[in-house]
């Protein structure tokens, strides 16, 4: 096996319908395709061509199932999708080709609607996203996401990985869709505002309590 893709899924079956519609007609015998449900038991995942894992309980973000899909994978190569993205249809066999050339890490051209990436040698230093990526499964090894923080998990990701060699794909093969509102990064990120809205909100109570009781003492 050449190629792994995989695919952490949660509550988006429309736009996963839509990318393999795209990706099922690249696939050979040579890729491997592997959703991982994070939780929703959605059993229409079952009918793609794909090793589909179900995991019994959600897990918050997208780390855990990257790393079950990991696990699971054959492929010396080793991609990711996001769900609700979508890939040209040639997205496979530009990969296959680069494959050819036996380096740690493919970086890969993309585009969005802000966006208009084009990676000529090495991809822009504000996008550590592992899906702008294709890893050797040699360069990962025992490497794993981290599953106890559920945003920038990427980025904590390629910081651990040290790729001696590389090469890129210059042609736009990934079209990243970010604004969801059930998206695992996005979800992650209303966590962490979350978190810290209520650290300011505290901090501020916290002041202003310092602040009545030392005025209650300069009072007496």
């Amino acid at each position: 096996m050449k190629l792994s893709i995989i695919i952490p899924y949660y509550k988006v079956l429309d736009k996963t319908k839509e990318l393999m519609k795209v990706l099922e007609p690249q696939l050979d015998k040579d890729v491997e395709v592997i959703i991982v449900d994070d939780g929703c038991n959605e059993k229409e995942l079952d009918k793609f061509k794909a090793k589909v894992i179900h995991l019994d309980t959600n897990s918050g973000g997208a780390g855990k199932p990257r790393n079950v899909g990991i696990e699971n994978s054959t492929g010396k190569y080793i991609a990711f999708i996001d769900a609700d993205d979508m890939v040209t249809n040639d997205y496979i066999s530009e990969i296959k080709n680069k494959i050819k050339e036996d380096k740690d890490i493919i970086y890969l051209s993309w585009k969005s609607k802000k966006h208009n990436v084009v990676v000529k040698d090495k991809p822009p230093f504000w996008n550590p996203t592992v899906w702008s990526k294709v890893y050797k499964r040699e360069l990962i090894g025992n490497l794993r996401f981290k599953e106890d923080i559920n945003y920038a998990e990427d980025k904590n990701f390629n910081d651990k990985i040290k790729p001696s060699s590389s090469t890129y794909i210059e042609k736009q093969i990934y079209l990243y869709n970010y604004g969801r509102e059930e998206s695992l990064s996005k979800r992650g990120v209303k966590k962490t505002l979350i978190i810290v809205f209520t650290f300011i909100t505290l901090h501020y109570i916290t002041l202003a309590i310092i602040a009545l009781i030392i005025y209650l003492i300069l009072k007496r």
